[in-house]
Order: structure tokens, then C-alpha cells, then sequence
């Protein structure tokens, strides 16, 4: 757990022989410069929940300027375990993962979130429970790289599922209803749904609820509204609703992840 206050600026240098996950907790860096391998890369805009990804034996260097107090979590993983957890033909595959900077995913970002748990009140099956999030972690970046090489038969395009999202993150209280989300690419609501599946390996609703889950941890972490009003911003339909959904996630209630996450 990193912690930044009365900084605006910061200087970036990050080089491990294994993988790298950066998730910033708290503040927004809004310009900058990186450089990944010696070559530049475009910036982007990072605030809460935005993740860093450096693949094993990268090197990360640059600066950012943005709020002077922000928070992250820095997860660092032995190539030796990513090569075991994989093993046979997907070894090669975790290797070759490419540098993302500054990109949002629900997988990663909630993995990520339920190891600031643990970090934060360890028991004895921490480790393990940190394991198998970086499991997960290692398993999604795979995927996500993959899903740009290998295409499968009945996927939205990668335009039609940018609109989709978009839908989605625009929305709070209202939740888009699956014709709603099929009218906005223009198929029916059979196919949306079968080749949103296919696109995201959830399905609309899944995808929303864990969406909805997300941003009321960004909201908990980074604010100090009420869990009610938290849970009627993000769409619940009630505070009760949302204790029960986010305990099933997270493994603790909201109040308690607030008082987790404080740093």
C-alpha cells in the first residue's frame, strides 16, 4: 500500500522481474509522461480504480501531476508463480502479456479490491485468498490480450460492445434493460445477450451488478456519503439490498470496507 500527500507531481519508475499491478485507490493523475521500455506511450487520465499492468521484466518510467494526496495498491507477482500457475501451452502466453496503462476492468479492479481486504485485516487463509486472486488476475489479463487475437464466432464487435459499456457507465439510477442495450447496437435481444456472453464471459445483467458493486467501492473509498445513499446512486433498491450484495463480493459489509480502506 503506497500513500501520497501534499504532492502534486510524482516521478514513475518501476522495474521487477515478475508482473506488476498498480491500482490507484485514491486521486486522479490528470497529465503526464510514460515511457514504457525506453519507448513512449500514450497517457491517459488515471483516477480511482484505474489499473497499471506491467508484464514480467518491464520497465516503467515517467511523471504524473494530479492531487497532491492519492493511495495505490502495488501488487507484485514471481514470474516463477505465473509460470506455474499456468503451466503447458499458457506459459507462453502470461510471458508475452502486453503493457496496459491506466485501463479499467471489472475483473481485475475486484480482484484487486478484495486483496486491499486482506492486506488490511490478514488471517491465517490470507495468503491463500491473495493466491487466488492473483489467479484470477494473471487469468484476465491473458484473456483480455487474447480477446484481440483470436476473435470467436458470435462476439460483438469491439464497436458495438465500446456503445454498450458506454451505455452502461452512463447510467446509475436507471438501469438499462437488455432491449434497451440491443436496440443501442441494433440486434435483438437473443443476440445481444448470447454475444455479450461471448464478449465479456458475463452476461448484461452480471455485468451490471458487478459494475454497480465497483463504482459503490470507488464511492465508499473516495467520499463520505452514507452507504444508503450510496446504494440509491448506484441503482440499488435498497440499503439492505446493497449490504447483502456487497458482502457476497466482497466478504465484508460496507461500513466495514470504508473502515478497511481508510488510509
Amino acid at each position: 500500500m503506497i500513500k501520497r500527500t501534499g504532492l502534486g507531481r510524482q516521478e514513475t519508475g518501476i522495474s521487477f522481474p515478475g508482473h506488476v499491478f498498480l491500482m490507484n485507490l485514491k486521486g486522479v493523475a490528470s497529465r503526464g509522461e510514460d515511457f514504457v521500455d525506453g519507448r513512449r506511450v500514450s497517457f491517459s487520465p488515471r483516477c480511482a480504480g484505474s489499473v497499471v499492468h506491467m508484464p514480467a521484466g518491464s520497465d516503467w518510467n515517467g511523471w504524473d501531476e494530479g492531487d497532491p494526496t492519492a493511495a495505490y495498491l502495488l501488487v507484485s507477482i514471481e514470474k516463477a508463480f505465473a509460470d506455474e500457475a499456468f503451466g503447458g501451452t499458457a506459459r507462453q502466453r502470461s510471458g508475452d502479456l502486453p503493457a496496459s496503462i491506466g485501463f479499467r476492468d471489472t475483473t481485475v479492479e475486484m480482484a484487486l479490491q478484495r486483496i486491499v481486504i486482506e492486506l488490511k485485516q490478514p488471517d491465517p487463509i490470507s495468503v491463500t485468498m491473495v493466491e487466488s486472486q492473483v489467479m484470477q488476475l494473471l487469468v484476465q489479463m491473458v484473456r483480455l490480450n487474447g480477446s484481440h487475437h483470436e476473435p470467436a464466432k458470435g462476439r460483438l464487435s469491439a464497436f458495438d460492445l465500446k456503445r454498450a459499456l458506454a451505455m452502461i457507465e452512463s447510467s446509475s439510477d436507471e438501469i438499462p434493460t437488455l432491449a434497451d442495450l440491443a436496440k443501442e447496437v441494433g440486434v435483438s435481444r437473443f443476440h445481444f445477450g448470447r454475444a455479450f456472453k461471448q464478449s465479456t464471459g458475463m452476461t448484461p445483467h452480471a455485468f451490471i451488478a458487478k459494475r454497480r458493486l465497483e463504482r459503490s467501492a470507488e464511492m465508499l473509498r473516495s467520499t463520505n456519503k452514507s452507504a444508503t445513499t450510496i446504494a440509491m446512486e448506484c441503482g440499488f433498491g435498497s440499503s439492505s439490498h446493497f449490504t447483502i450484495a456487497f458482502n457476497r463480493a466482497f466478504g465484508v459489509s460496507p461500513t466495514e470496507f470504508r473502515r478497511k480502506c481508510r488510509i
